[in-house]
């Protein structure tokens, strides 16, 4: 192998090895977490969810009041494991990092996350919501 040939080549691995590391470093853990949960809906930090259209996350787990009804989905995106946000008027959660949409039931709507969002069954008893899944 010629010296210039040699220098390529090695020049090539290191770029090769610097991307696959940095791409690497980025990529966050995007397994849904298990719950398991109360919420006091009378606590002022869960006031939030007493209007429709209200969330919160807690726990890794975003939960909506969808007309009296509450959705519970996973936070984390599924695609880069990233924060999602609620928005109310679209009723769909963004992720900042790349851009993927996910409706209220938590199917994918666009962009490049690979699965659903985890759904999380919700107990109404009084003033209190139990999370789980």
């Amino acid at each position: 192998m010629e010296r210039k040939d040699f220098v390529k080549f090695l020049a090539a691995s290191i770029a090769t090895g610097s991307i696959a590391t940095y791409l690497a470093s980025c990529k966050k853990d995007t397994t849904a977490p298990s719950a398991d949960f109360a919420l006091d809906l009378g606590a002022s930090s869960n006031a939030a969810l007493l209007t429709s259209g209200g969330s919160l996350v807690s726990n890794q787990v975003m939960i909506i009041n969808n007309n009296g009804t509450y959705i519970a989905l996973s936070d984390v995106c599924t695609h880069a494991g990233c924060s999602l946000s609620y928005n109310s008027s679209s009723s769909q959660l963004k992720c900042p990092c790349h851009g993927g949409v996910f409706s209220i039931n938590g199917s994918i709507v666009s962009g490049p996350p690979p699965s659903s969002l985890k759904q999380y069954t919700v107990a109404k008893n009084g003033n209190s919501l139990h999370i789980s899944g």
